[in-house]
C-alpha cells in the first residue's frame, strides 16, 4: 500500500471519528475516552523531523505529566501509528520529557507554562485539556463543546518547533491561530 492510499484512509478515519463525537451524551462514551481518541489519531496526522527518532522503527513516545484523561491514555500503549508502536509513559511532577514525542499536559496553567518553556523549540507536539491551551503556547487545545469533543491549534507553536500538521487534520479543527502568542 502506498504513502498516498495510507494517508486517505487515515483522513477516512479521522473524519469518520469527528462525524461520531456527538454521542457524548451516550452513557457508554465519555469525553475523556473520546479526547485519548483525538490524541491517538493526532499522533497519525503530525510529521516529526527525522531527527525526532533515533532509527525508523523508534516508537513515538507519548508522555502524560499529570493524571490525564482519566487513564485512558495508557490504552494507546502498543497501538502503532505511521508504522510505529505508540508507548505511554507517565511523567512526575520534575521528570524531563527528554525523548517524548507527544506531550499530554494534563495539570494547571503553571505548570503547562513551566513545561512549555522547557521544551523551547523541541520537536514535541504539545496537547492539553483545556480550550486556551493554543493562547497559552501550546499546540492543541481539546474542549467540548455542545455535547462534541473539538480541538483548536496553534499552528505557528506547532511549524516553530519544526512539525508539519496534516491539512486534513487542520480542516476539523474548531479554530486555528497562525502564529504563536
Amino acid at each position: 500500500m502506498g504513502q498516498d492510499t495510507i494517508r486517505a484512509m487515515g483522513g477516512l478515519c479521522l473524519l469518520a471519528l469527528a462525524t461520531l463525537m456527538p454521542a457524548l451524551s451516550r452513557a457508554d462514551v465519555s469525553a475523556a475516552e473520546i479526547k485519548a481518541a483525538f490524541v491517538f489519531n493526532f499522533a497519525k496526522f503530525v510529521e516529526w523531523p527525522e531527527r525526532a527518532f533515533p532509527d525508523p522503527h523508534s516508537p513515538i513516545q507519548l508522555c502524560v505529566a499529570g493524571d490525564g484523561l482519566d487513564g485512558h491514555l495508557s490504552r494507546l500503549d502498543g497501538k502503532e501509528a505511521q508504522g510505529r508502536p505508540v508507548r505511554v509513559r507517565a511523567l512526575d511532577r520534575y521528570e524531563p520529557t527528554a525523548g517524548c514525542h507527544i506531550l499530554v499536559l494534563a495539570n494547571g496553567p503553571g505548570e503547562r507554562a513551566q513545561r512549555l518553556q522547557s521544551l523551547g523549540h523541541s520537536a514535541v507536539l504539545t496537547i492539553a485539556d483545556s480550550g486556551d491551551f493554543p493562547r497559552e503556547g501550546g499546540m492543541i487545545g481539546l474542549f467540548v463543546i455542545a455535547n462534541r469533543v473539538q480541538f483548536s491549534v496553534n499552528l505557528g507553536a506547532a511549524q516553530g518547533a519544526g512539525l508539519k500538521l496534516s491539512s486534513r487534520m487542520l480542516q476539523l479543527a474548531y479554530s486555528i491561530q497562525e502564529g504563536t502568542p
